[in-house]
């Protein structure tokens, strides 16, 4: 029988004594596995109930944290002990206050306390405030913290910690997880990842990089092989993308879906054509009620399944609500968008016909902003960006099953051997 860890993750668990120990790196590589029984194992001695764990939100912590404590194999060790009250974790006789610190706003709950121990899931999502917070409460002899989390920016704080622990600082021990470690994933997962993640995503969550978001976004774009003449088959139903401009451009993208159920083409989308409208083009800004027509008028000939509508734009959502037109709350999380885009286009679950030059045009001068960068923000600069971000909305949140769907169960891999960073 293998053993319930593999050999980087013994490393961390053997190795992480410091007052501040990080596994960091790849995804998937099993560092919240490892950094978990590592803290149950330092909550197990602990001679006081100062004890914290923390996640980007309260749920993700449950999520995250809680919910690997009371189903994973390799904690099973622990599960006996276990107790969720629903607010607290109690392990024998020690209780665990579960904290989220997703903006400035949280940092209160923070405050006023010394710690012994916390364990910090998601640490680079973290607002810096929360961070040095968390770091000036661990204040006791024997306070320990200990953090799983993928890499962001090189010059964000914590990997300011991870230099530190690499110079062999007495109160830092950090260890780099690549998506190779993990001798538990599935070979065919590992192949996608690398072949179908670009730019920042593969370097980041394949090699674990601390790196900027530079450069073309979809640098891999390829007229050739990305763009078709004609929709690639029989759409069952269309969708919508609208990214609201009254200044700005607004574009309507709509989108073709073929299920994949009759055909041996697999589950597949197209952009199809495109209504955009720029001001600045035509010295003349549209009402709400007379965009709320254009796409009425423009959907109409289609069976549309959802309108997927930029979040802030909730004035215009009731405008399509009034005319019978369903519209869908959106996945405005910019990276993972992007991501999953990235990855739809590079396997062409998702291609471009012709008829979408401004979303053609659009996709190839998409860029990351280098200003951002340098103030440590991943984000993409704001111009050129209303058609991709219509496509953007569907692509994100009109999911296609694909192994990187996977990552919200990491469960359904190879009998629970899958040691997966949440």
């Amino acid at each position: 029988m293998p053993d319930p860890f593999h050999a980087k993750q013994m490393e961390f668990i053997i190795n992480s004594t410091k007052r501040w120990n990080i596994a960091h790196g790849a995804v998937r590589t099993g560092k919240t596995v490892c950094t978990v029984f590592r803290f149950m194992q330092a909550v197990d001695i602990c001679p006081d109930s100062k004890i914290f764990i923390v996640g980007h939100t309260f749920d993700t912590a449950y999520r995250n944290v809680i919910r690997l404590l009371m189903e994973s194999e390799e904690l099973s060790c622990f599960r006996p002990f276990l107790t969720w009250s629903g607010k607290k974790l109690y392990y024998k006789d020690k209780s665990i206050i579960v904290l989220g610190a997703k903006d400035e706003g949280a940092l209160g709950a923070f405050q006023g306390d010394t710690y012994s121990l916390v364990y910090c899931d998601e640490m680079t999502l973290y607002p810096q405030s929360i961070i040095e917070m968390i770091d000036s409460r661990l204040s006791k002899d024997y306070s320990m913290g200990f953090a799983a989390m993928n890499p962001k920016h090189p010059t964000h704080i914590l990997k300011s910690w991870i230099d530190k622990a690499e110079q062999n600082h007495p109160e830092y021990y950090s260890l780099l997880f690549e998506m190779d470690d993990n001798p538990y994933l599935p070979a065919d997962y590992v192949k996608h990842m690398k072949e179908n993640k670009t730019g920042i995503f593969y370097k980041r969550n394949v090699l674990g990089l601390w790196c900027l978001a530079e450069g073309a976004i979809f640098d891999f774009f390829d007229r050739k092989n990305h763009i078709v003449d004609r929709p690639p088959a029989a759409a069952d139903y269309w969708l919508a993308g609208i990214d609201y401009g009254a200044v700005n451009p607004f574009a309507c993208v709509l989108v073709g879906v073929h299920t994949g159920h009759h055909s041996g083409l697999g589950k597949i989308m197209w952009a199809q054509h495109e209504y955009y409208w720029n001001p600045a083009m035509t010295n003349r800004q549209k009402t709400n009620t007379e965009f709320a027509n254009d796409v009425a008028n423009f959907l109409e000939p289609y069976d549309i399944r959802g309108v997927y509508i930029d979040p802030s734009a909730a004035a215009f959502k009731l405008e399509l609500n009034r005319r019978g037109i369903h519209t869908v709350s959106t996945n405005n999380d910019v990276l993972d968008g992007i991501s999953k885009m990235i990855d739809d286009l590079k396997t062409r679950r998702l291609l471009i016909c012709k008829e979408c030059p401004n979303l053609i045009r659009e996709i190839e001068s998409y860029v990351w902003d280098s200003k951002a960068a340098e103030k440590g923000w991943d984000e993409p600069l704001k111009r050129n960006d209303h058609a991709v971000d219509a496509l953007r909305y569907v692509s994100a949140t009109h999911m296609i099953p694909t192994l990187s769907s996977h990552r919200h169960n990491p469960g359904d891999y190879v009998q629970r051997r899958f040691h997966s960073n949440f």
